[in-house]
């Protein structure tokens, strides 16, 4: 199954992030992860990450979250999972 993965940064959490940029990196680099990026503001600020990956189930979309460096150091406001469907275009291709 494919699950989006939508974590929201705190307000303060962008100026931390470089401190963690390599291991953020090597936790992207490995499925389940299908595609991933950042999301930004009007302003053009970083305000959060959408990443979609592949998990037998909810529970295996969570640990992706958990394993995330930036979720262990706390750095998001909030975290959003949603089982998802394609119905037009692709994810990954």
């Amino acid at each position: 199954m494919l699950f989006m993965i939508a974590g929201y940064l705190k307000p303060d959490a962008e100026e931390q992030l470089i401190n963690f940029r390599t291991e953020f990196n090597e936790h992207f680099a490995q499925a389940p992860l299908v595609a991933a990026g950042v999301l930004r503001g009007e302003d053009g600020k970083r305000r959060g990450y959408l990443g979609f990956v592949e998990a037998d189930g909810i529970d295996g979309a969570r640990r992706f979250v958990h394993e995330s460096p930036y979720f262990q150091e706390g750095f998001y406001d909030h975290v959003e999972i949603f089982e998802y469907d394609v119905e037009v275009g692709a994810i990954g291709a």
